[in-house]
């Protein structure tokens, strides 16, 4: 049996005995019609024929083993450039100079348009060539992506743990809850492509235990200025409104990004949970009346100081308005079926607010014509939710008479302030050896978080509660070095390594309790792909990481807020960071596209629902919850059975072991589930389009919970008219209203949840286009992608 040290060996003799193979490079810079010869294809052509294209510039760079070669330069496989090569040591051919007959402008190519795309360390999902979000939202566009998960209160990678979400390689900087809101309010017509990165490079913080997800915008194109104005209603349990707008213009060194969204989103969400104790039974029925208002807009500009010099800032600001109003009504049996001992009637209604802004300066600067650059970004975030929560419960006979002194009402008044700052330096350095990538990173959070408990009197006034009232403050400090290195051997294996150091400090402090903790740790986390492409369009890889997953600020805040009298909800500043290794096999074949995947994950941290059979408690406590480990299967499948149909088709499988800490057995889980989205166009002018998607859960075990089947069916029609600038578009989502059941077993209790979440909508949109339209521009995502989403 081959042991990891087999395996490690194996792979040092391959590097090995690459390294000694004679490759040479042979660069130049190809100029046709005196201007730059952009994304040409070049060949050296001998027994093999080793193919590239030329960059942005017209600079281009192959690697060739020594031998006689006949370098060709085609535009459209036309040869515009021949030349013969003796390649026996490295050559620089300088400056190539052409004429070529055909202008670009005058070309125009029908080509189909990627929906899906494989690469070694992630998965593209094309938003902007889908039909199944128009007018919708970027959870709509997250919806559709295969191998995304979406529920009501998070979003992950399907049979992985939790994971970072990005928006152009930049943190959203906000907990599950508001990021949820957030992206509500963030128009799918300004998105470009989603990427699913499940063995993130070292370029990227090592935060996010499975991976990350990346939202990539729209980038604007060359000496053009265009605009966006757009509107959606949408009808579920409760009406949604959305208006969007964007204005972008590029011309000669100036580029302008703007987007402006704001709305009403409504919801009405109903939750049942039953709970068996051994000696009674008590059902929960409860609800959530939901309405956000939002704001959220962005401005970005970059300025060409020079060809080699590149500078820009970029704002974003997002403030809503949350309120909501949670009855609920709690009826004791003495068993399932039994009498009724009494009733529990609570009422909570919150007003809660959020302002985020995100500052961004950036600069670019091109150190040769051939690859090598630095860029220097600096980040300012400012982040404040206050929250105002009132809360009232009282007890009833079966009778439904108030039971003396049970009335208990009180008020928790919220504010928590975040600032971070963060200031990143990365190089790209291609070399004759290898490509290099490299950097640092410092960040540094503080946290302010204030609670100003009141609870009611005897005479039914609202005093100051000082067991409840606390003021916390956390810092952190996170200082980073990376570099990877990637080489291409023999047209056949590509190899990339990477090592990322991270040190962390923190302290927190709670002033009520007198009690501060600190923490100060460096960690590695190694990354490693190795590719082997047999032909074209097979491949095998192995790719590693691994991961950090820092506990959010929610969940290091001490803070009591209290439900009712059985249920709080409280934080732990005592949290320890959970590690995980993640191991991936994939192999490619045409349109066949498979991937296993292990991983192992120790003291992972969630809020554990904390069932006590004696007392009947059932409170809500952050805490290193689980060690757990998951292998997972992965297949994808593309068909285009007519040009008119693509299809995308995806099975995944996962097979997981852990142990958690309210259960003194190993606990064994499974989960399928298949998730299919189909494209057609329905006319030969190629503006009226149909999307079909459909996702089927088959069951769930996992750690002490199981979930039951479910299905979810999505349909969109879009009309394109006026020249394809009026837009119209009407989709359903969660058609068939599929319902989500789940339980678990804890301390000889079972707790099951009922769940109607309010999300069978039909939505109508209508989005107009205008401007004009040229060649594109290359657009710099700038901003840290690091920093984390932990608020």
């Amino acid at each position: 049996m081959k042991t990891p040290a087999h395996f490690l060996i194996w792979i040092t003799f391959l590097i090995t005995t690459s390294l000694f193979a004679q490759t040479h490079e042979v660069k130049g810079i190809a100029q046709a019609n005196g201007g730059s010869a952009a994304f040409y294809d070049v060949l050296l052509i001998a027994k093999d024929t080793i193919k590239g294209k030329t960059a942005e510039n017209g600079s281009f760079t192959l690697k060739a083993q020594t031998g006689d070669y006949r370098l060709e330069i085609l535009y459209f496989d036309k040869a515009v450039h021949k030349q013969e090569l003796a390649v026996k040591n490295d050559i620089d051919l300088g400056v190539i100079s052409f004429e070529s007959n055909t202008k670009l402008d005058e070309v125009v190519i029908e080509a189909p348009k990627k929906l899906m795309e494989r690469k070694a360390d992630r998965f593209i999902y094309h938003v902007a060539n889908a039909t199944s979000s128009t007018g919708g939202t970027a959870i709509d566009a997250l919806r559709t992506t295969p191998g995304v998960t979406v529920t009501q209160e998070s979003i992950s990678i399907s049979g992985k743990n939790s994971v970072m979400v990005l928006i152009d390689d930049k943190p959203t900087y906000m907990g599950q809850a508001e990021l949820m809101n957030y992206l509500e309010s963030i128009s799918a017509s300004n998105l470009a492509k989603i990427e699913v990165i499940t063995t993130p490079p070292a370029k990227y913080q090592a935060e996010g235990n499975s991976g990350i997800i990346n939202i990539v915008t729209k980038k604007v194109k060359k000496d053009s200025w265009n605009a966006l104005a757009g509107g959606a209603y949408q009808r579920g349990r409760r009406n949604t409104q959305q208006y969007n707008t964007a204005f972008n213009l590029q011309k000669n060194k100036l580029t302008l990004r703007s987007s402006l969204s704001t709305g009403i989103r409504r919801s009405l969400i109903n939750w049942d949970n039953d709970i068996y104790y051994p000696d009674a039974f008590w059902k929960n029925e409860s609800g959530s009346d939901g309405k956000n208002r939002y704001v959220n807009g962005q401005l970005s500009l970059d300025y060409q100081l020079t060809k080699q010099w590149t500078i820009g800032t970029k704002v974003s600001s997002y403030a809503s308005k949350f309120t909501d109003s949670q009855p609920q009504l709690t009826t004791l049996f003495d068993q399932k079926g039994g009498n009724i001992q009494q009733f529990m009637k609570n009422n909570a209604a919150s007003n809660d607010k959020t302002y985020q802004q995100i500052y961004n300066i950036y600069s670019e600067y091109k150190l040769d014509t051939l690859g090598k650059k630095v860029m220097v970004d600096v980040d300012f975030v400012n982040y404040h939710t206050p929250t105002f929560n009132e809360y009232a419960y009282a007890n009833y006979t079966p009778a439904n008479e108030l039971i003396a002194n049970s009335e208990h009402a009180g008020i928790n008044d919220v504010d928590i302030k975040i600032q971070n700052l963060s200031v990143k330096v990365d190089f790209e350095l291609p070399t004759k050896i290898a490509d290099f990538t490299a950097g640092a990173r410092f960040s540094n959070s503080k946290s302010d978080n204030l609670i100003n408990a009141f609870k009611q009197d005897e005479n039914g006034e609202m005093v100051y509660d000082t067991n409840l009232s606390n003021y916390f403050e956390y810092t952190e400090k996170n200082e980073a070095l990376y570099i990877s290195g990637s080489k291409k051997f023999n047209e056949k294996w590509n190899i990339q390594l990477g090592l990322r150091l991270e040190a962390t400090q923190t302290d927190g402090f709670s002033r009520e309790a007198n009690n501060r903790h600190t923490n100060d740790y460096l960690k590695l986390f190694p990354t490693v792909y190795v590719l082997h492409q047999f032909t074209e369009d097979k491949s095998l890889g192995f790719n590693y990481s691994r991961r950090i997953r820092r506990p959010s600020y929610e969940s290091l805040n001490p803070f009591r807020t209290i439900n009712n009298e059985f249920s709080y909800n409280e934080g732990n500043p005592f949290l320890k960071p959970s590690f995980t290794h993640n191991f991936e096999v994939t192999f490619t074949y045409k349109t066949f596209d498979s991937r296993i995947g292990f991983s192992s994950m120790k003291d992972g941290v969630n809020q554990a629902s904390i069932l006590n059979p004696d007392t009947k408690q059932n409170n809500y406590i952050w805490m290193n919850y689980v060690n757990e480990d998951m292998l997972s299967f992965t297949q994808s499948y593309t068909a285009k059975p007519t040009p008119w149909w693509t299809s995308v088709n995806n099975l995944n499988f996962s097979y997981s072991e852990s142990d958690i800490v309210v259960s003194d057995k190993r606990n064994k889980g499974t989960s399928t589930s298949f998730f299919s989205t189909n494209d057609f166009t329905l006319n030969k002018n190629k503006t009226f389009f149909m999307s079909l998607s459909y996702f089927q859960n088959f069951g769930e075990t996992f750690q002490n919970s199981s979930l039951k089947p479910y299905a979810k069916f999505y349909a969109t029609v879009k009309y394109q008219m006026l020249d394809k600038k009026l837009e119209l578009g009407i989709s359903g989502t969660d058609i068939f209203n599929g319902r989500e059941y789940s339980k678990q077993k804890m301390y000889g209790v079972t707790q099951e949840f009922k769940n109607v979440w309010d999300t069978q909508r039909i939505r109508f949109s209508l989005t107009y286009r205008f401007g004009n339209s040229n060649l594109k521009t290359k657009e710099r995502q700038s901003g840290n992608s690091e920093e984390l989403n932990r608020l």
